[in-house]
């Protein structure tokens, strides 16, 4: 008799305690999922985790060479020239460091052109308030960086599509006047493949 007492009261203690976990768990509040929608302004360019090099300085010499040569007849006194941030068309991700550096050692080597260096360039960009990585690339801004500077040209290259295995770099490149935001001189892709072309024609016609 004592053991089934003994069953019994243990029975409800059990029952009393699985109770008062259940009536407990009903009181914890459950605070719902917190959802973060990112904004047009989180949106963060990511490289890629393999780039391949890319030879800029193959790329982009037949275009100085072209400007400087069309540029001989101008005789202005004010010969500085800013090269501006590259504008980036293509839609691929671009190591924008890469060729703004061969750009610089490129038109470093010619003597029509006194180039601003890029240690004042990013001081005149820090006192406009310009962000060293901005993405917004504009003859504008970049005509107004350089009347800050007091340069009177501007070098604006254009990336509309990057090479490929199979496919060549396809850029423009102007050379801008600083007072009055005309393109002086302007070279594309076009240009070279029009003078491929000729030659071809011209091999084959003395053959």
């Amino acid at each position: 008799m004592k053991q089934i007492k003994r069953i019994i009261v243990t029975s409800a203690i059990a029952f009393v305690l699985t109770g008062c976990h259940l009536f407990d768990s009903k009181d914890i509040p459950v605070a719902p999922p917190v959802i973060i929608n990112p904004t047009d302004g989180d949106v963060i360019e990511t490289p890629p985790l393999i780039t391949k090099k890319t030879d800029w300085d193959t790329i982009l010499s037949p275009f100085t060479n072209k400007l400087i040569n069309d540029s001989s007849s101008l005789n202005d006194e004010n010969k500085i020239l800013l090269i501006s941030d590259i504008q980036n068309r293509s839609g691929d991700y671009l190591v924008n460091n890469q060729i703004d550096e061969v750009l610089h050692q490129l038109m470093n080597k010619q003597n029509k052109f006194t180039v601003a260096s890029r240690q004042s360039i990013n001081q005149a960009k820090q006192a406009l308030g310009i962000s060293p990585d901005d993405k917004l690339v504009s003859r504008g801004k970049m005509i107004g960086l350089a009347k800050s500077m007091n340069a009177g040209y501007v070098l604006f290259t254009t990336i509309n599509k990057v090479p490929t295995e199979k496919n060549d770099a396809n850029l423009s490149m102007e050379l801008i006047s600083t007072q009055t935001g005309e393109i002086l001189n302007r070279v594309t892709s076009k240009d070279f493949s029009k003078q491929s072309t000729n030659d071809n024609q011209q091999s084959e016609a003395s053959q």
